[in-house]
Order: structure tokens, then C-alpha cells, then sequence
């Protein structure tokens, strides 16, 4: 590159900040010099002299390094944080409350403080990791995943039916395998753009691999989790046309075969004595937990822990799963009705804000990473809420951020995490879909014999 170009870049490179958007704006800057020269060559200037019309028509580096750096500078979703340290106090409220329990369902209020605060780290370390770098890793990521699920199902402690990895004596849920499984899955993805219908197949039987060693753990909770992830994922690069092809085909082929796999697991409850007897204990309501469910939301204030009993019992010893799965029907008998609707109000414009904050991400890879995460956090939000109405049958979900849990409250910071990440590079990061030097995306134009630059 000519001397003088390096010089000039340089000097408008100074007063931007972010270095990971130097060698695009280098590129793009590049070009427009060499538009502008090519303008005065054809009207008759000789090379030096064309170069110094160039560089001089660009503008002072100054201007334009100082405007470029306020356009590229990181952002902050800081709606997703308010709402988030919402849903994080009233949590932490709750089992601090919890802790106060003389029953086996009392939980250690110090090492929920632990938790809390190993997953809000994590959650920064996210934040201010440089995401992409994630995308290379999407198979030895997924591999890894894979290994540690097959040697918690072969060779992990079970616990009230459930394989649990242990490590140095302590149990590991594999809630974190959801995470390493999505944001491998998101990478995938990014490398089959435009490959067609083979890409679907291919993602298919991926989510499969990883979905029915989770399965067999048996860890229901985690595998919803995880197929309506991979479901929302490859739905949403078909409507965007993402693997190229014919939409309304793939789409159709997607309704084959989620009609197959409904049929599939209706045929599994039918023949299940067990699962078949949980489901029309949901649909009469006739169940132990449905009834205690109830039964607390009768007798609760709409201000405040209500003194009542429900068969001579306190919360403690009279609801199950009071801390985890049912933490909702905890905070309205505990804490009264009018701050549970404010919990299901924050939760519901915390979810909202997630999808919009997704919406607008520009980066091909970003936008499913983003998405991922906010699928998997809604979900559990939305079916422990339907749970704690009983408008959903036990599926052992928590609530993030506010049940009680290890593994799970730090796999979920991270996915909080990763959405601020992405949304902290957006305009760092530049658009997988663009190409940088097209007319309707350059800042600089240069039309009718004069120089325009828009920092839109």
C-alpha cells in the first residue's frame, strides 16, 4: 500500500478507539481513495497528482476519526440489566426466606450468595469477551459437550433418578451441557449459509446426537430446553432464507417432521403407564402437587406472607418443590400477590426485550448466538410460570435467577451474558450479510464530482 494511504489511515485510526473495527475502516477508506483517484485520473491528473486530490477531498483524519469512534463506540443494553437485577433481588428475597425453613426443603443462603456471585461474574466475563472468537469452536465445543454427557450417563452418580457428573465429590448437573450444545449449534449454523436443504439435515441430525443422550439421563427439563432451541434456530434461518433453496418446502419438510416427532411422543405417553398417568393428572388436576397449588394460591395475602395453613402445614412442609420448581407459588405466599404479578410483569418485559435486542443484532453468527440464549432463558421463565398456574404439567423446570440451584443459575447469567456480548459489538462487529464496499453501505460516496460522507 502507497505510503501516503498508510499515513493517512493511521492518523484517522488514532482517535478510534475500538481496534477491532481498524481494518474495516481501513478497507473501507481504502477504497474510497482509490474511487477518488481513479475520478481524477480520468479527468486528466497524473498518478501522484491524482493520489494528492485524493487524500486531501477525504477530509481532516481528525473529523472523521472523531465521528467514526462515537459510531463505533460499545453499547449497553442496560433495560436487559435493570430488569434483570429485578428478577435477581426478589430471587434473592425469597431464599433468604427459604433459609429460614425448619424442613428439609430449607435452603443454605451463603451458598446461594456463592452462586450468585460466581454467576454474575461469569455473566460479565461474557460480556466483555469478544464473542466471535466462540464461532471456531463450535466443534470441539460440541464434542466436548458430548463426551462429558456420555461419561455422566455411563459413569455419573444418579440421584433420585438422575445421572449427575462428580467432580472432586461435588455433583454436577448437566445444565451446563445446554449451553455448550447451543452456542456450538449457533456456529454450525453460521457455516452452512446458503448450503441448501443438506444444512437442515445435517443440523437435524446434530441436535438429535445431542439430544438423546440427554434423554437418557433422564433430564426432561434440559431436553425441552434444548429442542425448542434447535427448533427456533433453524426456523428462524429458513424464514430469513438463510441456507438458500425454497423456503415453503424446507418449511414444509420442518411441519413433516414436527408432526412426526409429536406423534411420536404421543404414542410414547400412550403406552407409558407412568407419563400417561402424569398427563391426565394435569388435564383433571387431580394430582398432589396440582392440588397444593391451588390450594396456596387461595389462601394467599395480596400483601405480604400470608399466616395460613393448608392441611396443618407450613410452606416449608405443605408445597413441594417450594425452592426449585414451584419458587413462583413460594414468592405469592410468602411475599403476597401483587409482587408475583410484578414478577411475571418484569419476567414478561424482560423476555420482550430479549427478543427485540435480538431482533436488531447485525451479525449473521451474533443473531443466533442471541437468539439461542434468549430462547433458552424464555422458555424456562415461561413453562415454570405456566407450572406454578398449573397450566403446565411437571416438567422440573426452574425459574432463572430466582429457584435455587447451582449449576443452573450460572449457565443462565452466561446466557445473559452472551446477549450483552453481542449487543455490546453490534456496531463493532460488522454484518455477515453485507458487503462492506456496496454503494448503499459505504459512510463515503463520492457522486457527481463530490465527496460525501454519511455516518448513518
Amino acid at each position: 500500500m502507497n505510503k501516503r494511504i498508510t499515513a493517512f489511515l493511521d492518523n484517522v485510526c488514532m482517535y478510534i478507539h475500538c481496534k477491532a473495527v481498524h481494518k474495516d475502516i481501513r478497507d473501507e477508506l481504502t477504497h474510497h481513495i482509490e474511487d477518488l483517484k481513479a475520478e481524477y485520473l480520468r479527468q486528466g491528473q497524473d498518478d501522484e497528482k491524482a493520489l494528492d486530490m485524493a487524500i486531501t477531498a477525504m477530509g481532516d483524519c481528525e473529523e472523521i476519526g472523531t465521528r467514526l469512534n462515537k459510531q463505533h463506540k460499545p453499547k449497553t443494553e442496560w433495560s436487559l440489566i435493570g430488569l434483570g437485577s429485578m428478577i435477581v433481588v426478589i430471587g434473592g428475597i425469597i431464599m433468604f426466606a427459604s433459609s429460614k425453613f425448619e424442613t428439609a426443603q430449607t435452603v443454605s443462603f451463603e451458598k446461594y450468595l456463592l452462586f450468585a456471585l460466581i454467576g454474575i461474574g461469569v455473566m460479565i466475563g461474557f460480556y466483555f469477551f469478544d464473542y466471535t472468537r466462540l464461532k471456531k469452536l463450535a466443534l470441539p465445543m460440541y464434542l466436548i459437550a458430548f463426551a462429558l454427557l456420555i461419561f455422566t450417563l455411563l459413569g455419573g452418580a444418579e440421584v433420585n433418578g438422575r445421572k449427575f457428573l462428580v467432580l472432586g465429590g461435588v455433583l454436577i448437573s448437566s445444565d451446563y451441557l445446554t449451553i455448550l450444545f447451543l452456542i456450538a449449534f449457533s456456529g454450525f449454523m453460521e457455516k452452512r449459509r446458503g448450503k441448501g436443504g443438506l444444512a437442515i439435515v445435517e443440523l437435524l441430525v446434530l441436535a438429535f446426537v445431542s439430544v438423546i443422550p440427554i434423554m437418557m439421563l433422564p433430564h426432561l427439563s434440559q431436553t425441552v430446553i434444548l429442542l425448542i432451541g434447535y427448533t427456533v434456530l433453524i426456523i428462524a434461518a429458513v424464514i430469513k432464507n438463510y441456507f438458500a433453496g425454497n423456503r415453503k418446502k424446507q418449511l414444509l419438510y420442518l411441519s413433516g417432521l414436527g408432526a412426526i416427532a409429536i406423534f411420536l411422543a404421543v404414542n410414547d405417553i400412550l403406552l407409558n403407564p407412568y407419563k400417561f398417568d402424569r398427563i391426565t393428572a394435569f388435564l383433571s388436576s387431580s394430582g398432589f402437587i396440582y392440588d397444593r397449588v391451588d390450594k396456596w394460591l387461595a389462601v394467599s395475602n395480596w400483601f405480604g406472607k400470608t399466616p395460613a395453613t393448608v392441611s396443618g402445614y407450613g410452606l416449608g412442609l405443605g408445597m413441594p418443590e417450594v425452592t426449585t420448581g414451584y419458587v413462583l407459588v413460594n414468592v405469592i405466599a410468602t411475599l403476597g400477590w401483587m409482587v408475583g404479578i410484578a414478577l411475571v410483569l418484569i419476567i414478561s418485559l424482560f423476555i420482550i426485550r430479549m427478543f427485540m435486542t435480538t431482533k436488531k443484532i447485525k451479525n449473521d453468527y451474533g443473531f443466533y448466538l442471541s437468539l439461542a440464549a434468549s430462547t433458552a432463558l424464555s422458555v424456562q421463565f415461561i413453562i415454570n410460570i405456566l407450572s406454578n398456574f398449573n397450566l403446565s404439567p411437571i416438567l422440573g423446570m426452574n425459574m432463572p435467577f430466582v429457584s435455587y440451584g447451582g449449576t443452573g443459575y450460572v449457565v443462565n447469567m452466561a446466557f445473559v451474558g452472551i446477549i450483552l456480548s453481542v449487543w455490546r459489538r453490534n456496531d463493532l462487529v460488522g454484518s455477515t450479510t453485507k458487503i462492506p464496499v456496496s454503494n448503499s453501505r459505504r459512510f463515503i460516496k463520492f457522486e457527481d464530482g463530490k465527496l460525501i460522507i454519511s455516518f448513518k
